[in-house]
């Protein structure tokens, strides 16, 4: 919270405590922060840039789209103002989890979403384990894909205990949710500062693509607070004691369970031990506790995943184990032309004619390295996929509201959705600017520099959806709330020299 010295006091703020934040030890932890932070710029520019062109195809005119703009900048601002100043810790959380549960109910309640596609296929499955029946586990789709069993299960347990109400299991949609907006509070809080982590949070629950999708029963949900709570923990003081290595392994590995990403997080953390938190531990010669602790993560989450491999396979669910049956699926769909690099009917079929197993993935093998063959349309198709991935307008509405003929409320979601995405591009920019002139930041936030773009690195190779973004938005949210801090300060001081001398 800001203090109570006067404005003319404030003007006089040297800048680095006009933008604090804490300090990665080490020249070797300032060099790697810049160069994130350069790559980080090229990023949120580009999104920038490419959504800036998706959305002037929803509104008439550039005016109109500069408005908006100019309006969410200012909102943005003027609550980063009544945050730092007036809201204490308490009553912001309050305020926070009051407007997080609150519009995600209303939207729950008004639009009857109903579960298509593998959604569709998972929670057909929780109701027949909720019921006795596993004898979807052999069934083609989980047969294909071993991993989804465990939503299915954790779907099933809800249907068990709570009976079997597609409201029951959306109100945990917000209830994870919900808990997701107080770990990016706390994520960002130790990242930059207490009011970047209330910005972070506010922006988060307020953010059109996570309210509209808590009505899908999709495993994101879960999945996403788990695998950021074992990402709080990591850069908190928990990791530093006893039992954190233990609670950080549980949350990737349950995580895992949920939603088939931990393999991306674990090497997102082990790169974090080792370009960030290794040096200082040397230095201070605490890495053999810092290796123990690194290891046990790593044996905490493949002892939950063999033990609930070897449950489901022991109890006759299926004999596969918990993972893809198809290894070279996503990567082979990734380098489709012909869908940019998005899902394929045609694709679909033709792998299907192959039994699965051995003579499948031959087949996929094949066909992937057929696309890598022509260097420049693999190269075009790399462009056009990034453009997609994180120019184009979330498809939250689509999944949303499926069979529901409201192209007018469809079209108003779209706009406020792509300004709001356009003004966090935007802030994210700005933090990124700054971080890579300053060379200097905390070494959580250098955590998230690194899976944000180890996660946009990856989408240039496998599947595309606009929809996977919202596996690694937290990671958005917590950037750019630096820059929208940045933009606040700077409006603060210049506010405050006019006013002294005025």
């Amino acid at each position: 919270m800001m203090s109570n010295q006067t404005i003319a006091d404030r003007t006089t703020t040297p800048p680095d405590e006009a933008l604090p934040v804490r300090t990665a030890p080490g020249t070797g932890a300032h060099v790697l922060t810049r160069v994130l932070a350069v790559f980080g710029v090229a990023l949120f520019g580009w999104m920038l840039w490419h959504s800036a062109a998706n959305t002037a195809v929803f509104f008439d005119g550039g005016w109109t789209i500069a408005l908006a703009m100019l309006g969410s900048i200012a909102a943005a601002l003027l609550l980063t103002s009544v945050a730092d100043r007036w809201m204490k810790r308490l009553p912001f959380v309050a305020v926070l989890l009051l407007a997080t549960v609150g519009l995600r109910l209303a939207w729950v309640l008004a639009v009857d979403t109903q579960p298509v596609s593998d959604f569709l296929d998972m929670y057909a499955a929780g109701v027949s384990a909720a019921n006795g029946d596993v004898s979807f586990g052999t069934n083609d789709y989980f047969s294909r894909w071993v991993y989804q069993l465990g939503f299915a299960f954790y779907e099933a347990l809800l249907i068990k205990l709570f009976g079997n109400s597609l409201l029951m299991l959306k109100l945990f949609n917000i209830a994870f949710q919900a808990g997701t907006a107080l770990v990016i509070y706390r994520t960002a809080a130790l990242a930059f500062n207490d009011t970047c982590g209330k910005m972070a949070a506010l922006l988060y629950a307020l953010y059109v693509p996570n309210i509209l999708m808590c009505s899908v029963l999709t495993n994101q949900h879960v999945s996403t607070f788990l695998y950021f709570l074992g990402l709080m923990l990591l850069i908190g003081r928990s990791f530093s004691g006893k039992a954190g290595w233990l609670f950080v392994g549980l949350c990737f590995g349950v995580g895992n369970l949920m939603r088939p990403l931990g393999s991306f997080f674990l090497l997102g953390f082990v790169a974090y031990v080792v370009l960030i938190r290794l040096v200082p531990s040397i230095r201070e010669r605490k890495w053999p506790a810092l290796a123990a602790k690194t290891i046990g993560v790593l044996a905490v989450y493949w002892l939950v995943q063999q033990g609930a491999s070897f449950a489901l396979v022991q109890s006759g669910v299926t004999p596969y184990p918990l993972s893809s049956q198809e290894p070279y699926w996503k990567f082979m769909i990734g380098l489709n032309p012909q869908t940019n690099g998005g899902w394929s009917y045609e694709d679909t079929l033709y792998v299907l004619q192959f039994p699965l197993g051995e003579e499948r993935n031959r087949a996929e093998l094949e066909l992937l390295k057929e696309r890598l063959r022509d260097k420049r349309q693999v190269a075009e198709l790399f462009v056009s996929k990034t453009k997609t991935m994180w120019g184009a307008d979330d498809s939250a509405p689509l999944w949303s509201m499926p069979d529901q003929d409201r192209p007018a409320l469809q079209k108003k979601l779209i706009r406020a959705e792509r300004i709001e995405y356009l003004t966090m591009a935007l802030f994210g920019l700005i933090a990124m600017a700054v971080l890579a002139i300053r060379g200097r930041g905390s070494p959580e936030a250098s955590l998230y520099m690194l899976l944000l773009l180890g996660y946009a690195a990856l989408h240039v190779v496998i599947e595309v959806q606009t929809r996977y973004r919202f596996d690694i938005m937290p990671c958005v949210f917590v950037l750019q709330s630096f820059g929208l801090y940045a933009a606040y300060a700077v409006f603060k001081r210049r506010w405050g020299v006019s006013a002294a001398g005025g």
